[in-house]
């Protein structure tokens, strides 16, 4: 039976549809038995179409305050 990490090597040929039968049987099985390989695949998926439609959303006003107060400021010159 596939691991999950047999898995995770196998994710993106499964994708692109680039699997022998058996491997691809093999994943389709752990995936109806795994839902923590589910989750992967569906996470790669969406990454794979954010990184192929070019841009992404602008975070919102809020988030991009924190995301900027988190980065450490260099110290002033005396």
């Amino acid at each position: 039976m596939l691991k999950c990490r047999d898995f995770s090597e196998l994710a993106s040929d499964y994708m692109e549809g680039d699997l022998a039968p058996r491997a691809w049987l093999a994943v389709r099985w752990h995936l109806m038995l795994c839902g923590m390989c589910r989750n992967y695949l569906d996470q790669l998926r969406k990454t794979t179409r954010l990184l192929h439609g070019g841009t992404l959303p602008p975070p919102d006003a809020a988030a991009e305050a924190r995301l900027l107060a988190a980065v450490p400021r260099p110290p002033s010159p005396p």
